[in-house]
């Protein structure tokens, strides 16, 4: 797992905590056996220690697995910025990979994107000799619904004016990138029982888990529907 990411989108100030606040409410978020303490009972441990790994974990984290969602919420919310109705923005190219001495890269990081008016951005590209692949790459993007041509060493990328069945479009393709997202949550809580599976607890424990990683997922789940539902309406309000 890398680092969690900052976005520039909006984003609650924290994601767990107001949209998973039934956790956070509760004593703790291990599950298990609690080993006790003592140097009487320090050779002990050390010895269970050493059987624990061998055998599998006696503890569960699905403060992790939470974590995880909540990422995977941060990250939709910084891949829609790139579906938009309105005025052009350089979001909506800013992430889109380009190749750039052999290898894919953000556009932002080979030029300076800048809006010229509401249907047209402009790509100063750093270096000259990229200019015709970069123009190729933006003209033949999948995800891109733009006109391209050169400028000196410019990029002219020009969106065309929103009509109710281009929004309509975009709706789509919004929600289709939502349903990404639900599998990856869906992923990320198969781990989280997988895990559970490996640990040592008790029936009960086990199904007090269970009920909580379906707990976290579904918050995950309702989240990213509102996050489609916010966008739809956004977009078709252009």
């Amino acid at each position: 797992r890398g680092a969690r990411r900052t976005v520039a989108a909006p984003v609650p100030p924290c994601f767990m905590t107001r949209h998973m606040p039934h956790l956070f409410s509760a004593p703790g978020m291990f599950f298990g056996k609690k080993k006790k303490g003592g140097k009487a009972k320090a050779a002990k441990e050390q010895k269970s220690d050493s059987s624990d790994e061998a055998s599998g974990a006696t503890e569960v984290d699905l403060e992790i697995h939470e974590e995880e969602m909540g990422m995977l919420i941060d990250d939709l919310q910084n891949d829609l910025r790139k579906f938009r109705a309105g005025r052009a923005s350089p979001e909506m190219i800013e992430d889109l990979n380009v190749r750039a001495y052999g290898a894919s890269t953000p556009l932002k990081s080979v030029g300076q994107i800048a809006v010229r008016d509401a249907y047209n951005l402009t790509v100063t590209v750093h270096d000259p000799s990229l200019l015709d692949q970069i123009d190729a790459d933006l003209r033949n993007s999948d995800v891109l619904n733009a006109a391209t041509k050169v400028e000196g060493n410019r990029v002219v990328v020009t969106f065309p004016k929103s009509t109710k069945e281009s929004r309509e479009n975009l709706v789509k393709q919004v929600k289709k990138e939502c349903d990404q997202f639900k599998t990856k949550v869906r992923k990320v809580r198969q781990n989280a029982l997988d895990d559970l599976k490996a640990a040592k607890l008790t029936k009960d424990e086990q199904f007090q888990m269970k009920d909580e990683v379906q707990k976290i997922t579904d918050d995950a789940i309702k989240s990213i529907d509102q996050i489609l539902e916010d966008k739809s309406k956004d977009i078709m309000a252009m």
